[in-house]
């Protein structure tokens, strides 16, 4: 069956897109059939892999119903990319659209059954996109940074995901609480161990390390395992990645 992780946050530059593009080339490495979705307007995602487009993304498959422009990134990973015009989705699929929240689960079901995983860089916003991927999703990845402001307005994100249970996709399991940009600091263990008490084993016990390597990857338009596969984001990477695919199997 296909596993489906949106990874949220509804506060940006905590490390979304970046472990989204991480964890997905680490799946695939590990002989896993992956697509990467850039649900995100800015295009983050996008950018990290070169792939800026200027049509035929995402929001074309949402609004258009065009068949998804999914490119080849490298062995075993596939992505469907986003740009500025996605800002207008939200407007569309509140307004425009008949059960707007189901709309990109629609159009990329057939899709998804092609791979073992899904992973969907999310807005930071807990908007219509969130919510459509949040509908589609089998997991609920939530990126952070251990910092008091990061974690900061996570119970509307937890209420969202109850909402969302409720009313819409029983099936999306709140998968964990994944915290970046780890230079152990006592704010930093301090902020960890508060969430830990709070949300117990859904803190992952990977931590990702703050490490100059991931952000020269970005602006080299590689992931961490292709600029340097011996560095500490690579380790760190490997390790979530390891974390995650355990936690999927004992359910």
């Amino acid at each position: 069956m296909t596993k489906i992780i949106a990874v949220v946050n509804h506060k940006g530059g905590v490390g979304k897109t970046t472990t989204t593009l991480n964890l997905g080339k680490a799946l695939s490495v590990n002989s896993k059939k992956v697509l990467l979705i850039d649900l995100d307007p800015q295009g983050n995602l996008s950018q990290s892999l070169g792939k800026e487009v200027e049509e035929n993304t995402i929001y074309e498959t949402l609004i258009e119903d065009k068949k998804p422009n999914i490119i080849k990134i490298s062995k075993n990973l596939d992505l469907i990319p986003a740009n500025i015009d996605l800002a207008a989705a939200e407007i569309d699929l509140q307004i425009k659209t008949l059960a707007g929240h189901t709309k990109l689960k629609k159009k990329l079901a057939d899709t998804a059954i092609k791979y073992d995983f899904v992973l969907i860089d999310c807005p930071p916003s807990l908007g219509m996109l969130t919510v459509n991927a949040l509908t589609f999703a089998t997991e609920m990845l939530i990126v952070a940074q251990a910092e008091y402001l990061s974690v900061k307005g996570f119970n509307t994100i937890m209420k969202l995901h109850k909402d969302i249970v409720e009313e819409l996709n029983p099936k999306v399991n709140f998968l964990g609480i994944l915290f970046t940009q780890f230079n152990g600091t006592v704010v930093n263990k301090s902020v960890i161990d508060g969430m830990r008490k709070k949300y117990k084993n859904k803190v992952l016990n990977t931590l990702i390390r703050r490490n100059v390597k991931i952000s020269e990857a970005s602006i080299h338009n590689q992931d961490i395992f292709t600029y340097d596969s011996e560095s500490m984001g690579a380790e760190d990477y490997n390790a979530l990645t390891l974390e995650i695919l355990e936690n999927l199997k004992n359910g």
